[in-house]
């Protein structure tokens, strides 16, 4: 499985919807990963660097440089997990346009 493409959050995931909200990821071939935060009809993008080593994907801010290091892992069923804080959280690949 492969992480590039646009990842929502698994609408089956309880706490990542309550605590992450409807946000997508959208990982690139170039290295970049925009996350998009939607709130009160406003949109906040995340424009983030990343790079996988292993089952970690580690990602920094350029306008505010500092290494995060999030596990990550696929099911059979294709949903992407990741790990922020300790805490899973499911996506699952967007719809292809």
């Amino acid at each position: 499985m492969s992480l590039l493409g646009v990842w929502l959050v698994d609408e089956t995931d309880e706490l990542a919807l309550a605590q992450l909200g409807n946000v997508p990821l959208e990982f690139d071939d170039n290295g970049g990963l925009r996350y998009t935060i939607r709130e009160q009809g406003k949109r906040q993008i995340i424009n983030l660097r990343y790079r996988v080593e292993g089952s970690t994907i580690v990602t920094d801010q350029p306008s505010a440089p500092q290494l995060e290091r999030t596990q990550f892992s696929f099911a059979e069923d294709g949903v992407l997990t990741l790990a922020f804080g300790g805490l899973p959280y499911r996506f699952v690949r967007a719809p292809g346009p």
